[in-house]
C-alpha cells in the first residue's frame, strides 16, 4: 500500500513539472517605441563669462534633443576653429524610434546621441551636468494588447577640459554617465529590466554599443566630480563623436504552473490521502 501512495504522489509531482514545462507556446515577438530626450531644465553650467563685453560670449541653450553652449554666433552643428563662432553641443538622434524585435533574436539599435566638439574658451560658461529620460513601451504582437512600459533618467555630467598640449586627442572633454555596473552584456555595461507575460520571464537590456563605455581613471571621474570608479568616455576636441545605444529582449520559460496543473496536483494528493485513510482504517480493524 505504501508503494502505491508513493507511487501517485510521484505522478502527481511530474504532471506539475510537465506542466510548468510547457506552461505556454512560446516567446512573442514586441512592438517598441523607445524615447530618449533631454529632461527639460535638468541642464547647469559652470560659473563662466555670458557677457564679457559682449552678449553673444557663454550663450547657453536647451530643448528636447538638444544642449549646447558657447557663441552664440556659432553653430550645433559645424566644427569652427575660430573661438569667435565656436559652440559645442549634444544632440539626440530619435532616428531607430520605432520598431519590430524577436524575443531571443539579435539586438536593435534605438537611440543616439552626438558631441560636437569645439574648442570652448576657458572663460566661457560650459555644461556641467544633464539629465536623459529613457521612456519604452513593449507591445506584444500576439494581439492580447498587453503593453509593458519603463522609464529610467540617466544623469549625464561634463567637463570641458582646457585645451593645453595642442593634440586635439589629449585635450579631449569628459563625460560621466550613470550606469548600472552589475548589469552588463559582453563587458558593456546595460540596464536591465524584467517582467513576465504569458508563461514567460522577460528580460530586456539597454546599453551602449558603439564600446565607447569604460571605467575612467581616477583623474578624468575627478575632473567631472564623480568618485574612482565612474563609467563614461571622453571625446576629441574639434570632432564629432557618436555614442549608439541598443537593446535585446531574451526570455525564458516561467516556472509557474498554470491553474489546472495545480488542480491535477490537488487530484493527485486527494487520492494518496483517501488511501491512506483506508491503510489506517484497515490497520485498527
Amino acid at each position: 500500500m505504501l508503494g502505491t501512495i508513493r507511487k501517485l504522489a510521484a505522478l502527481s509531482i511530474a504532471a506539475l513539472a510537465t506542466s510548468a514545462a510547457h506552461a505556454a507556446s512560446a516567446p512573442t515577438d514586441w512592438n517598441y517605441t523607445f524615447d530618449l530626450t533631454w529632461v527639460t531644465g535638468s541642464a547647469s553650467y559652470t560659473p563662466g563669462q555670458r557677457y564679457s563685453g559682449d552678449p553673444g560670449i557663454g550663450v547657453i541653450k536647451q530643448n528636447d534633443t538638444t544642449l549646447s553652449w558657447g557663441s552664440a554666433y556659432g553653430s550645433d552643428t559645424q566644427i569652427s576653429f575660430n573661438s569667435d563662432y565656436t559652440r559645442s553641443s549634444l544632440i539626440i538622434d530619435p532616428s531607430h524610434a520605432a520598431s519590430t524585435i524577436a524575443s531571443n533574436g539579435n539586438a536593435q539599435y534605438v537611440n543616439a546621441f552626438k558631441h560636437l566638439n569645439n574648442a570652448i574658451p576657458a572663460s566661457y560658461t560650459t555644461l556641467n551636468h544633464a539629465q536623459l529620460a529613457l521612456n519604452v513601451t513593449l507591445e506584444a504582437t500576439d494581439g492580447s494588447g498587453f503593453t509593458y512600459n519603463w522609464t529610467q533618467v540617466f544623469d549625464v555630467y561634463f567637463k570641458e577640459t582646457p585645451n593645453t598640449t595642442g593634440n586635439p586627442l589629449l585635450d579631449g572633454d569628459i563625460f560621466v554617465i550613470t550606469w548600472n555596473p552589475d548589469s552588463n552584456i559582453q563587458g558593456i555595461p546595460s540596464y536591465g529590466q524584467a517582467f513576465n507575460y504569458d508563461g514567460y520571464d522577460y528580460t530586456f537590456d539597454y546599453f551602449e554599443s558603439t564600446q565607447r563605455f569604460n571605467n575612467l581613471s581616477q583623474s578624468q571621474c575627478a575632473a567631472a566630480g564623480r568618485s574612482n570608479g565612474c563609467v563614461g568616455f571622453t571625446t576629441p576636441e574639434y570632432g564629432t563623436t557618436p555614442i549608439q545605444f541598443a537593446f535585446n529582449i531574451s526570455a525564458t520559460a516561467a516556472p509557474v504552473p498554470e491553474p489546472e496543473t495545480y488542480a491535477m496536483l490537488l487530484a493527485g494528493l486527494g487520492i494518496v490521502g483517501m488511501v491512506a485513510r483506508r491503510r489506517r482504517h484497515y490497520i485498527h480493524a
